[in-house]
């Protein structure tokens, strides 16, 4: 095979892996826009109920309420539950990566994974004491997922052999900025926040205010991040396209430029050629 020909196989090979990159990026900014717009929503919710239960919370004193996930704290545990949040498809960056790399400083011996998305059963399985029942839980995500998954996540803390329940996962701040954290279940952890500026009104009572709000608080701030953690895959999947995108762009024209040099170049022999065999005959 000449080298022409080598080089013309390999534009067409690098240009039909550019319409793919390309066409994965425009699936995953549609998916990106659609849980944009569903993370915006949950976001203006989470943190308006967030408001209401943090205020609830100031000054109450833990024999007030029957909640004792609210309050408990299990400081015999020798462990802690690490909810674990990955995708389960590739192509998105360096997402499960840094993920990964984040609970290398989180972990210790001894603690407990629930797993969420195929890369983290693919990493932590073997060596790990792991839970895989809601591995697919982001595959079709709802709320009546999330809440059992909440309640499932309650009843093994209540049992009083983890010192804590942490989700880890990736915060998204923009479609270019989105790093590994962690989110504190249980026990609850209140923000302070600022006073509201007037003084809150609670039926019947706080107490029972608080024993019905806290639940619901529960479920919705584990779903908000679960779909947080969504909208980062996709946006880290869709800026891994865009690259791919652009690298075969430039690979194609350096290519493009090698083939015409070396087109030129065979050319330039022939004619050479051809007046040589000319002369000769002359």
């Amino acid at each position: 095979m000449s080298q022409l020909h080598r080089t013309k196989e390999r534009i067409r090979s690098v240009d039909s892996t550019r319409k793919i990159t390309k066409a994965m990026e425009l699936v995953a900014s549609v998916k990106l826009k659609k849980q944009q717009h569903i993370l915006e929503n949950i976001r203006n919710y989470s943190e308006t109920l967030q408001e209401i239960v943090s205020t609830c919370f100031d000054g109450i004193q833990e024999e007030e309420t029957s909640l004792p996930v609210a309050f408990s704290y299990f400081p015999k545990a020798e462990k802690k539950l690490l909810i674990v949040v990955t995708s389960s498809l590739g192509l998105c960056g360096g997402y499960n990566y840094n993920i990964f790399k984040f609970m290398d400083t989180l972990y210790k011996e001894g603690d407990k994974l629930l797993l969420i998305g195929t890369k983290a059963e693919m990493k932590y399985q073997e060596n790990y004491d792991v839970n895989l029942d809601e591995r697919d839980i982001l595959d079709r995500i709802d709320f009546a997922k999330v809440k059992k998954l909440a309640h499932q996540i309650e009843k093994e803390y209540e049992k009083g052999i983890y010192t804590s329940c942490v989700l880890v996962y990736t915060e998204y701040k923009n479609s270019i900025t989105f790093e590994p954290t962690t989110f504190p279940i249980f026990p609850l952890a209140m923000n302070k926040k600022e006073e509201l500026g007037y003084a809150p009104i609670y039926e019947p009572n706080r107490k029972v205010f608080l024993e019905n709000v806290v639940p619901k608080y529960i479920e919705t701030m584990l779903y908000g991040k679960l779909v947080e953690a969504l909208v980062s895959e996709q946006a880290s999947r869709r800026n891994a396209m865009d690259n791919a995108t652009d690298n075969a762009d430039e690979l194609v024209e350096k290519l493009t430029l090698q083939y015409n040099k070396a087109r030129q170049a065979s050319i330039t022999n022939e004619l050479i050629d051809v007046v040589a065999g000319a002369r000769v005959s002359a």
